[in-house]
């Protein structure tokens, strides 16, 4: 059972490090959804949803066996601390030890289920948000292209317009105003996805800090429970 708490562990380490990698502000959008578009992710992507899924079930398993060990774990300490026969300091030790293995399983598998929520919708933002620039980019560069055509005709017109001129001309203003309202729809697109975005990098640092909180936490809880082992030994060769 151990192997597979320390591949929990490896898992919560792989996603910390991939996200961190996603949001380097130096590594564009353009980018990542040049590699997301590559020959290898785009084999692997075809079969994104069952990769998904397969793991989201084996994390969640993860965690309902360390809350069931949680659980567990704290009822026999319990039941120890209540009968004095059997309540020593080096058996409280052993349990303690067993409860915080438990805990320290739980936090594992329930941050790396978490993050694997945070690494699902932060590709998909960066692939949408990458998408939205490349259109975006697209219509503003044909609404110049139609801008300057318009100058061209207006400026190579004379004063003996007819009314094909002038329907040319309306047709290239509607192209115009077509394009306009296009680019303003996905410069709003950009916006809202570059807001999600922000989001998510606020909601990957707060979950960052939460960790190293929990580290923190567990190696004070490491060094007291090998304080209280110490101490226990050393009355035992008294």
């Amino acid at each position: 059972m151990s192997i597979l708490w320390t591949i929990t562990a490896a898992c919560l380490y792989t996603e910390a490090a991939v996200i961190t990698l996603l949001l380097m502000p130096f590594i564009s959008s353009r980018i990542w959804n040049a590699v997301f578009k590559s020959r290898i992710v785009g084999r692997l992507s075809s079969y994104a949803s069952f990769y998904f899924n397969g793991c989201l079930l084996i994390l969640g398993l993860m965690v309902f066996e360390a809350v069931r060990q949680v659980r567990y774990q704290n009822h026999v300490y319990q039941e120890l601390k209540s009968d004095p026969s059997i309540f020593k300091p080096e058996t409280e030790s052993v349990y303690l030890m067993k409860l915080f293995r438990a805990q320290r399983n739980l936090y594992i598998s329930g941050f790396c289920l978490f993050l694997w929520f945070v690494f699902k919708r932060l590709v998909t933002l960066i692939a949408d948000h990458a998408r939205v620039t490349a259109a975006g980019e697209a219509s503003l560069a044909q609404a110049k292209s139609a801008t300057e055509a318009a100058r061209r005709l207006l400026t190579s017109a004379d004063g003996d317009r007819d009314d094909t001129s002038e329907h040319e001309s309306d047709a290239l203003r509607d192209e115009i105003d077509a394009l306009k309202a296009k680019l303003d729809t996905e410069v709003t697109a950009r916006k809202y996805a570059e807001t999600q975005m922000e989001a998510i990098k606020k909601q990957a640092e707060q979950v960052s800090k939460e960790y190293d909180r929990v580290s923190a936490e567990c190696q004070q809880l490491q060094k007291e429970l090998a304080a209280v082992t110490g101490d226990d030994r050393d009355k035992k060769k008294d």
